[in-house]
């Protein structure tokens, strides 16, 4: 009997993927808008049409989808002592949240906390993010604890930049790309696989997101690629832990890291609460300079993919990677931030004159809550 090549489970598990992420968006899409789950117009929005926003459901389904044909194909018997398989649970645990979030719209820190229920359930698994400096790798409290901010803050960076239709999805899809060859040149099992299941499914909801978005994928399919993202940081930090590989790591999550710590900075600038939604990410500031929604996406495209490239340049133990990522980096933080403050000041005193040179404070429904507001357009 002729063995099967080792890239056919991969590929399988790619396409696999890509059709039921292809299949079930679309029917995803009819049922939110059959049963009135989507994003209504308000008059807060740029769309003028209901666009849902359980995409992340078919984004799951295609990514469960392949993970069970990858396994079946290659470990028929015993696959739950994978720990990819023993944290499916933790995964489940992230949907479900982003669906009752989707559909019933959450208060913050209840679903903070069960994030943090579900950050403590991945630690307690053994997932670790290392850094590869001695005095925070070889104490395990500090370990975990940092690991435990990292999860958490992944599940949160990517819903972060879920505000522009494409752009959650093309940024994924990327990371994954970068993460899947830095496991397979580190040797890391699973990592691949994991990555080609995310690339094939956010590949599949992408021609339904692609600017005109037509359907969103919400805190389902955000919180769920952050958490798979940081899964597969986890994993190739915890194979080959230096400062090199945790190095790497940040910069493969380039944007979605460098947009929460800008969102966190600028909120301490202007004195808002950290945790309070506005209309002044990355994107938002991209797209009010004059760009496309398109040219957004790309210009955003472009930027990842640089950080991806230096990420997996760095992995393999060159220092200039890492410092030509940190000087990008801090031009960028530079720049970006004070964009976003002069745009807040720039529109608080349009508004005060609007309303007789009244002052007017940064409320924490500035711009209305992220979850409800989209720069979404027609091209």
């Amino acid at each position: 009997m002729l063995s099967m090549p080792t890239w056919v489970p991969g590929a399988v598990a790619f396409a696999s993927a890509l059709i039921v992420s292809l299949v079930a968006t679309p029917l995803v899409r009819t049922l939110a808008l059959r049963w009135r789950l989507g994003d209504k117009p308000n008059g807060r929005r740029l769309n003028d049409r209901p666009i849902p926003h359980l995409g992340g459901i078919a984004l799951f389904l295609g990514i469960l989808t392949a993970l069970i044909t990858f396994f079946s194909l290659t470990h028929p018997a015993g696959i739950t002592s994978s720990i990819l398989v023993r944290s499916m649970p933790v995964v489940l645990l992230i949907v479900a949240l982003g669906i009752t979030d989707d559909t019933r719209n959450l208060r913050a820190r209840h679903k903070l906390l069960v994030q943090l229920v579900a950050a403590v359930g991945m630690v307690g698994l053994g997932y670790r993010l290392f850094t590869g400096v001695w005095m925070f790798d070889a104490w395990m409290g500090v370990l975990s604890a940092l690991s435990l901010v990292f999860i958490v803050g992944m599940l949160s960076s990517i819903n972060l930049i879920d505000g522009h239709d494409g752009l959650a999805a093309g940024v994924s899809i990327l990371s994954a790309a970068a993460f899947g060859v830095i496991g397979h040149f580190a040797g890391v099992p699973h990592v691949m696989t994991l990555a080609l299941a995310v690339i094939g499914a956010c590949l599949g909801f992408l021609v339904f997101n692609f600017p005109p978005g037509r359907i969103y994928m919400g805190d389902t399919g955000s919180m769920l690629l952050g958490l798979l993202l940081a899964i597969m940081a986890c994993l190739v930090s915890m194979r080959a832990p230096s400062p090199g590989m945790f190095a790497a790591v940040v910069l493969v999550l380039g944007v979605p890291l460098l947009d929460t710590v800008l969102a966190i900075s600028r909120r301490i600038v202007l004195r808002a609460p950290v945790f309070s939604a506005d209309h002044l990410h990355i994107h938002h500031i991209l797209h009010g300079s004059g760009l496309s929604p398109r040219r957004t996406l790309f210009v955003l495209y472009a930027i990842q993919a640089f950080f991806c490239l230096l990420g997996v340049a760095a992995s393999m133990g060159w220092v200039l990677p890492i410092i030509v990522g940190l000087g990008f980096t801090a031009i960028a933080y530079v720049a970006f931030l004070r964009m976003m403050v002069e745009e807040y000041t720039a529109a608080a005193a349009a508004v005060a004159q609007h309303v007789g040179a009244t002052p007017i404070p940064f409320q924490p429904t500035f711009s209305a809550n992220l979850a409800e507001r989209r720069t979404s357009v027609g091209p």
